[in-house]
């Protein structure tokens, strides 16, 4: 399969990359400095912006699916990084008859601010990454609104370290609270969603 990836040089990316890779795909990665990836047979690297759409439609050419591991930053929050990112992944995916889209978003986003707890709810979603949250919920909103074949993944507190190969999805309010989950295991998750229809277009919370 030819995956293109968004997010490549970030920490859930790379191991989205990695993982690929390994499993015998080929991987298109757009990041912003190609000196941020290292070159592995299979991988090919578009060097650009997200938010700039001629080099969104340069790396999702030819693929056959999409997987976007765009996190917003505090200091980058003006820019909506993952909401404009996917209008210009939903605009080049719709031009070139390309369904199969799998992203990232957060626990705490849409429906699901109510089962983190207190204290996430009110301090952390509330007020210090109020605009990152926002960004997720708006570039939820699009792909909903879109065509596409998508899976929007929710995730709590991400960490690093190697994966466990096991852990728990659901989108009926059964996982409550800010759990920790490794982020080779969301990669895990998210590649293993473009060959599976079990969450398409839905948003199942992944937790360690």
């Amino acid at each position: 399969m030819k995956i293109a990836v968004f997010g490549a040089s970030g920490g859930t990316g790379r191991h989205v990359v990695a993982q690929a890779l390994a499993a015998g795909h080929a991987v298109t990665a757009l990041v912003r400095d190609p000196a941020a990836l290292p070159a592995r047979p299979g991988l090919d690297v578009v060097a650009g912006s997200a938010h700039d759409p001629v080099a969104v439609a340069r790396a999702v050419a030819a693929s056959d699916a999409v997987v976007c591991a765009l996190g917003g930053r505090p200091w980058r929050r003006r820019e909506r990084v993952c909401s404009t990112a996917i209008g210009h992944i939903v605009a080049a995916m719709s031009a070139a008859g390309i369904r199969r889209v799998v992203a990232i978003s957060t626990f705490g986003a849409g429906d699901t601010r109510r089962h983190v707890g207190w204290l996430a709810r009110s301090v952390l979603f509330g007020l210090v990454l109020r605009s990152e949250v926002a960004d997720k919920e708006a570039m939820e909103a699009r792909l909903a609104a879109s065509a596409l074949d998508w899976t929007v993944v929710r995730v709590g507190i991400l960490s690093d370290g190697d994966g466990r190969g096991t852990w728990r999805a659901a989108d009926h309010g059964s996982i409550r609270g800010m759990g920790k989950v490794a982020r080779a295991d969301v990669a895990a998750f998210m590649l293993a969603q473009l060959a599976s229809d079990a969450w398409l277009r839905r948003r199942p919370v992944l937790m360690g």
